[in-house]
């Protein structure tokens, strides 16, 4: 029981890797990809009612959901033709979110991914973008994720940079209590 949320966060590196390297779209990428979502829906609340919550799983957690965005991005860009600019959001977005680890990495001596409402936001895009394209096409899923997550990339880069010590639970620029 000590390490259930633990396992559950790092079934999805598991899921990850299942997703590309099952056939495209077919039934055993979709039940990796609905199994991995699960897992990142309930890793948190696990720990939390378990009073299991760590700083190692709160690690594990932001590297499992970098791991498996990867993943859907290894399969989409495999077998979905993107637009030019599509890919430079895309540049531009890993290039903040780069930035913002860098400066937090130099800044605190630790990888420091902030679990803000936009970042989850971003993330729920990130897991809904396979059924946004089916539903709404490669513009309008394209443009909702781009802004979501430029915003959040911009938002986690100022908070970095404006902390004084690292609070990965900071929940947002705008947040009067995770200013200090």
């Amino acid at each position: 029981m000590k390490n259930s949320a633990n396992i559950l966060t790092a079934s999805r590196f598991l899921f990850a890797a299942g997703m590309v390297l099952a056939d495209p779209f077919s039934a055993a990428f979709w039940a990796c990809y609905l199994c991995g979502g699960a897992s990142d829906l309930l890793d948190g609340p696990v720990a939390r009612a378990l009073h299991i919550q760590s700083e190692v799983g709160a690690k594990l957690d932001s590297a499992a959901d970098l791991v498996f965005a990867a993943a859907i991005a290894v399969v989409v860009v495999r077998n979905v033709p993107l637009p030019t600019w599509l890919w430079a959001c895309a540049g531009c977005v890993a290039a903040l979110r780069v930035a913002g680890y860098g400066v937090g990495f130099a800044k605190y001596r630790s990888f420091s991914a902030l679990h803000t409402y936009a970042n989850k936001a971003t993330g729920a895009l990130i897991f809904a973008f396979p059924l946004l394209y089916a539903l709404l096409g490669l513009t309008v899923s394209g443009v909702i994720l781009c802004a979501a997550a430029f915003f959040s990339s911009v938002e986690e880069l100022i908070i970095t940079i404006s902390l004084p010590t690292l609070n990965r639970d900071c929940k947002g620029i705008y947040m009067r209590s995770d200013k200090s």
